[in-house]
């Protein structure tokens, strides 16, 4: 591989579960932002994105401290694929939307 040749990063493609609308992330950003959505999820009644997003955030600072990007954006983005993919499912209780592992 010559100098000017940069090594092409893995894509991952995203569907949007209710517009199917696809976006390529790097699987190096996909792959943690998944794990700490599924870390946060597990063995929860259901989160509502703030308190998913806030244990994302914390998870990742704690794996990967100079992650620099919108963790946020990565969170609602990454959540949604997942809803289209069956693992994440949004349910409405007592008027909260909430966030869980589908069962």
């Amino acid at each position: 591989m010559s100098k000017l040749t940069k090594p092409v990063a893995k894509k991952i493609t995203l569907t949007h579960p209710a517009t199917g609308t696809k976006r390529k992330f790097d699987a190096s950003i996909y792959q943690p932002v998944k794990a700490a959505i599924l870390q946060s999820l597990q063995g929860s009644k259901g989160k509502t994105f703030t308190e998913l997003t806030d244990d994302v955030v914390k998870i990742i600072h704690k794996k990967a401290p100079g992650f620099k990007r919108s963790i946020p954006w990565y969170t609602i983005s990454i959540r949604l694929d997942l809803e289209t993919r069956g693992m994440v499912e949004t349910f409405t209780e007592k008027g909260k939307k909430l966030n869980r592992l589908k069962k």
